[in-house]
């Protein structure tokens, strides 16, 4: 082609451009143009460059090729990525553990990195990666290392605020524990058990330091010391006031009639901190949680789940295995947890995808609101202001209910709903209730239904004591059947079939390296023979101890709760506020004794009459024995 043939055909290709390109006063005029030709492949006909592309491809008959990247020939071999991999200890560690069949690597030209993955084949033939190692082209430096369950669990990688974002910062959580520790602890009794069990709850921290690093073959065992000694010291709290309960007098008339036990005098707060430190270290605890929620803080998949759930009613469809792929096992929690996400979803309605999600951030903040002002209500009846300023606060600083907060979970809604079955407890009614709503927001609660049929306070009421009492706490759970789970009959018994293969089947059949029975599957016995023991305790407090009070019910709340989580195959932070509120009952207000049951004494037996001495009826009536007359 020669120059002048090429400058016409460019001048041509300018003029053609103008004359098609859009305009909106050729639109107004009435001037039509003919339809644009069809792009040459790989041409963007929407661009300037892409036009003149294509008008030069109509006038030569030649297509045009768009520009493509050179491509980028790797500075490394795969041997050499995979001699840099099979250096780095973590995974020659991991390796010498779990031997592997072969070693796959793989240069990424768009990354600029090397992928190397180790790989297992199992005796049924499936094949697992055991590990990944991403080595950069150019510099060989190791960028990224993944062993065993990082592979699979990106929650398993410590990646860096994953949940919660900045409450994990040293600054934010030791805040936090100051203000949770500080104001509870006695300083004229610094040791004491009440600073111990403080102590042990924020022992907690120490497992999620290895967790946020990604090593959870350390974090996961460091959890269970601190279940174990909340276990026991439960268990022991419960046993030692019901032994120690002091017997009523006959004569004391605030008995109650059925002999059940009371107590003197009310729980009360007693702590070196006044009123007012109490409420102003709540209030500051607040504002730093609200505060971090509102601009600081993430949605995780299961406050994203609530949004779909509460997207899928709002459109009058069952919430049961009609999720998206992206969030596609997170079907698995009660029908209360979709629908009080409803209102939320209607004010920020759901967009499809995974963003910023408000309405999960609003029914969060409801959830811990529910916990904070529940606590401050059963403080406020059992022994003033001052002890529920005391209980709000230690809601309100403790560092694993931010955690659950800034993560923007539903798990504080199980902790509500059981807070406020202890708040209505004297009424057995809206007790049974209660504990519906809490087995509907996710099923470990179940375990508690058996000890809330019971009245722990001293003085029920005729109606509320006996049969009538167990009837009308029956008929508050059988209340909430039709109250809540009429979402699964929205798509007929489709919904019904669903719900058990999505939520408890997928429970039971559950793998997970967040506990160690799932590090160690061999313990599986072990872990089935704990599960019969907890759920055999769950049936006993029916009936054992005979008498209890409202200690009494929250501290084997927490010991059943706890026992449960010891036994599971998945645990994780998020499940401590579940069973905090029962601990923090027990354990932060001084309680008085516990009064036994009153027992008339039995009736004295008569004395026997003195028998008559003879040698004394022998004397005379007036003088004395032994002197002269």
């Amino acid at each position: 082609m020669s120059v002048s043939r090429a400058r016409r055909l460019v001048v041509a290709a300018f003029v053609v451009l103008a004359l098609t390109g859009p305009s909106p006063a050729f639109a107004q005029t009435g001037v039509t143009t003919t339809p644009a030709p069809k792009a040459s492949p790989g041409v963007d006909p929407t661009s300037i460059i892409g036009r003149i592309r294509q008008v030069t491809s109509e006038l030569t008959g030649q297509t045009v090729p768009a520009p493509t990247k050179p491509s980028r020939e790797p500075r490394m071999t795969n041997a050499q990525a995979t001699a840099v991999a099979d250096r780095v200890p973590e995974v020659r560690e991991w390796i010498a553990e779990h031997p592997v069949t072969r070693t796959t690597p793989e240069f990424k030209a768009d990354e600029g990195k090397h992928i190397v993955w180790y790989i297992r084949k199992q005796a049924d033939g499936t094949e697992v990666t055991e590990a990944q190692v991403w080595v950069e082209d150019a510099t060989g430096r190791v960028t990224e290392v993944r062993i065993g369950p990082q592979v699979s669990w990106m929650m398993a990688r410590g990646v860096d605020g994953a949940f919660g974002r900045s409450i994990n910062k040293p600054a934010v959580w030791l805040v936090l524990c100051a203000l949770f520790l500080v104001p509870l602890v006695r300083l004229r009794r610094i040791v004491s058990w009440r600073t111990l069990d403080l102590l042990v709850l924020l022992s907690f921290s120490a497992s999620l330091v290895w967790f946020n690093r990604g090593e959870i073959f350390t974090s996961v065992p460091l959890a269970y010391p601190p279940m174990a000694y909340l276990l026991v010291r439960m268990v022991m709290l419960a046993l030692h006031r019901v032994r120690s309960a002091r017997q009523r007098p006959v004569a004391d008339e605030t008995a109650a009639p059925d002999g059940t036990p009371a107590a003197v005098g009310r729980p009360a707060f007693r702590g070196w901190a006044p009123t007012w430190v109490l409420v102003t270290a709540l209030l500051v605890s607040v504002g730093l949680r609200y505060g971090l929620n509102a601009f600081d803080a993430n949605v995780i998949d299961v406050g994203y789940a609530g949004v779909i759930g509460a997207d899928r009613i709002s459109q009058g469809a069952t919430p049961y295995g009609t999720f998206p792929s992206d969030c596609g096992r997170c079907d698995t929690y009660g029908p209360l947890n979709y629908l009080l996400y409803v209102p939320f979803e209607l004010a920020q309605p759901y967009t499809g995808k995974w963003d910023g999600l408000p309405a999960a951030h609003g029914a969060a903040v409801l959830f811990d609101l529910l916990c904070i002002v529940g606590l401050g209500v059963l403080g406020w009846r059992l022994g003033g202001r001052r002890l529920a300023a005391a209980l709000s606060l230690a809601w309100a600083a403790y560092p694993f209910t931010a955690y659950a907060l800034e993560s923007n979970s539903n798990d504080a809604l199980v902790s509500a709903t059981l807070i406020w079955a202890v708040v209505v407890a004297a009424n057995p009614l809206l007790r049974g209730l209660a504990m519906g709503l809490a087995v509907a927001t996710k099923f470990g609660p179940a375990l508690l239904i058996p000890l809330f049929a019971r009245a722990p306070f001293p003085r029920p009421r005729a109606s509320d004591r006996g049969r009538r009492g167990l009837g009308r706490y029956a008929l508050g759970l059988a209340a909430s059947i039709p109250l809540l789970w009429w979402v699964l009959l929205l798509d007929g018994d489709d919904g019904v079939r669903a719900f058990w293969s999505r939520t408890l089947s997928y429970q039971f059949g559950r793998e997970s390296p967040f506990s160690l029975w799932g590090q160690h599957t061999g313990w599986k016995p072990v872990q089935m023979g704990l599960t019969l023991l907890v759920a055999l305790a769950g049936l006993a407090v029916v009936r054992w101890p005979r008498h209890v009070d409202l200690r009494v019910v929250c501290a084997l709340a927490a010991a059943l709760l706890i026992g449960t989580q010891l036994t599971l195959t998945h645990w994780f932070y998020l499940y401590i506020p579940w069973f905090l509120p029962f601990v923090l009952i027990a354990v932060i207000p001084e309680w008085p004794a516990m009064i036994g049951p009153r027992r008339r004494p039995a009736a004295p037996e008569p004395e026997p009459e003195p028998e008559p001495d003879d040698e004394a009826s022998a004397s005379p009536p007036d003088e004395p024995r032994g002197v002269p007359a």
